[in-house]
C-alpha cells in the first residue's frame, strides 16, 4: 500500500511539475524597418552634379533593433528621376547613420511638381525579417529648396515646353 502510495504522489508531483513548467516562448519578430529608421534632410548640394537639377544630401539613421537595408529611395512624380550618388543597398547597423546624396533630374518639365505643399521621398527598407516602402516626409525646407530648383531647371513657359533643358 505504502509503494502504491508513493507512486501516485510521484506521479502527481511530476504531472504538476510539468503542468507549471516554463515553456519557451519564441521571440517576437523585430519591429518593422521605418519603426527604427529616421530620414533626416540637411541640405541642397550646390552646386548639382551634371544632370541633376537638384540634389541634396539626407541622413539616414538606424535608431535600434537589427541591421536595416536602405535598398531604393524614389519619389511618386513621373516627371522626375531620382538616383542616389551612393550605389543602393546600403545596410545600416544599429546605432548607425549615412549621409547619403540624393539627385534629381526633371524628365518632363510641364508635369514637374512645382510647390508641392508636403512632398515626400519614398524609401525602400529590410531588415532581415520583413521588408516595406515607407514614405518620408522630409520637411517645409525640402519642399521650398525642391520647388526652386525645378523653377530653375524647368523654363518659366513649362506649359508648351515637353522636356527638360540638356
Amino acid at each position: 500500500m505504502l509503494a502504491a502510495t508513493a507512486a501516485v504522489a510521484l506521479a502527481a508531483g511530476a504531472a504538476r511539475w510539468y503542468a507549471t513548467r516554463p515553456t519557451p516562448t519564441a521571440a517576437p519578430p523585430p519591429a518593422a524597418p521605418s519603426q527604427s529608421v529616421s530620414l533626416t534632410y540637411l541640405e541642397p548640394l550646390e552646386p548639382p552634379p551634371a544632370g541633376s537639377a537638384f540634389a541634396l544630401t539626407v541622413r539616414v539613421r538606424n535608431r535600434s533593433g537589427p541591421a536595416v537595408t536602405v535598398e531604393r529611395i524614389d519619389q511618386p512624380s513621373r516627371a522626375l528621376s531620382v538616383t542616389t550618388g551612393t550605389p543602393l543597398p546600403v545596410t545600416l547597423g544599429p546605432g548607425e547613420a549615412r549621409d547619403l546624396a540624393v539627385l534629381f533630374q526633371a524628365k518632363d518639365c510641364v508635369h514637374a511638381p512645382r510647390n508641392s505643399g508636403l512632398p515626400f521621398l519614398e524609401v525602400t527598407l529590410s531588415n532581415g525579417f520583413q521588408k516595406e516602402d515607407h514614405s518620408y516626409i522630409p520637411g517645409d525646407r525640402y519642399a521650398r529648396d525642391l520647388s526652386v530648383a525645378l523653377t530653375r531647371a524647368c523654363p518659366e513657359d513649362r506649359d508648351t515646353a515637353t522636356q527638360a533643358p540638356s
